[in-house]
């Protein structure tokens, strides 16, 4: 015995698919607002790459990350927290602090 399900009256209309992950989007301009977002930034990174230029390959990947910086001289990458570099280079200490601005009372 075949049990068939019934057919729908009238047509359902579809979710519009989004542009840029292909998924079944929710909102109602037809792309996920967390995609619209990373579609924003990537143009905008684009045009940061090209104001500046062509940069370092290992620059530009330890530049991402939050916890490291690059020494100037020999471009070695170091945490933050790090006042001279194994080559020498002393980082410039910071001048203002808190208590001097008035901030801790």
């Amino acid at each position: 015995m075949q049990h068939k399900k019934p057919v729908p009256i009238g047509t359902q209309s579809r979710r519009p698919l989004c542009p840029v992950c292909g998924q079944t989007s929710y909102s109602r301009e037809g792309i996920h607002p967390q995609c619209a977002v990373k579609q924003a930034d990537d143009k905008r990174l684009e045009r940061i790459k090209e104001r500046d230029g062509p940069d370092d390959s290992a620059q530009s990947t330890v530049a991402s990350r939050a916890w490291q910086k690059i020494c100037p001289e020999c471009k070695a990458s170091l945490h933050v927290r790090r006042k001279a570099c194994d080559c020498g280079h002393e980082f410039a200490a910071k001048t203002a602090s808190r208590t001097a601005k008035g901030v801790a009372q």
